[in-house]
């Protein structure tokens, strides 16, 4: 199993591709990831399975439906931030704006990542934890088997996701904190929404927020 990843459109998203035998699984694919994607599947002589969004915001999922429709793949996503796949919705409208929404790609017939259940990428099981606060859809994509978690915009490095969006909140985010975060294995990687990537164990010990909670 290989893990590659990139920072890209204007607040830096992490974009994450996880290869294995010559087939690939996206997570994330924010603006402006479709070339260096196209690049990558060429270059290592990937077939793209399937795109997993951790969250509905236009940064993490801006370019997902042109890549599905490319590539005729399915596209995962917790069904409460199903309605933010259009247009854009759940940020401002500068930001819309900004990450040019009125032309994305529609995503028909998205598929559901629903709390509790599991998600096999690369015939691997993905535990799926929702995680709501900032945004009603976010979720924690854990893999047990390879010691890691996929984020999204609930816990970063040193700080969590923001909750003064629209359809954010702080309350739901605090809960997810308690009940999603510090009950995850000290050694999972993390794999972040934005910026470098950590460890629960580090983020149990110094993260001011989770801290607080304890």
């Amino acid at each position: 199993m290989e893990l590659m990843g990139f920072a890209s459109g204007p607040y830096q998203t992490n974009c994450y591709v996880l290869a294995d035998n010559g087939a690939c699984v996206v997570i994330d694919p924010g603006m402006n990831t479709v070339h260096p994607l196209l690049t990558m599947f060429e270059d290592k002589q990937l077939r793209l399975e399937s795109i997993v969004l951790t969250h509905g915001h236009i940064d993490h999922t801006r370019d997902a439906g042109e890549l599905a429709q490319r590539f005729g793949v399915n596209v995962y996503i917790h069904p409460a931030d199903e309605f933010m796949l259009s247009d854009g919705k759940g940020v401002s409208l500068q930001t819309q704006e900004l990450f040019d929404a009125k032309n994305m790609t529609a995503i028909p017939n998205p598929q559901h990542l629903n709390h509790g259940e599991t998600v096999t990428l690369l015939g691997v099981e993905f535990e799926i934890r929702h995680a709501p606060g900032h945004s009603p859809g976010c979720v924690l994509l854990v893999a047990p088997t390879l010691q890691l978690c996929f984020s999204g915009d609930v816990l970063f490095k040193g700080s969590i996701g923001r909750t003064d969006l629209a359809d954010s909140n702080h309350d739901d985010m605090l809960e997810s904190l308690r009940s999603q975060v510090l009950t995850l294995p000290d050694e999972l990687a993390v794999l972040p929404g934005h910026g470098p990537d950590t460890t629960i164990r580090a983020e149990r010990m110094t993260n001011p927020f989770l801290q607080s909670l304890r």
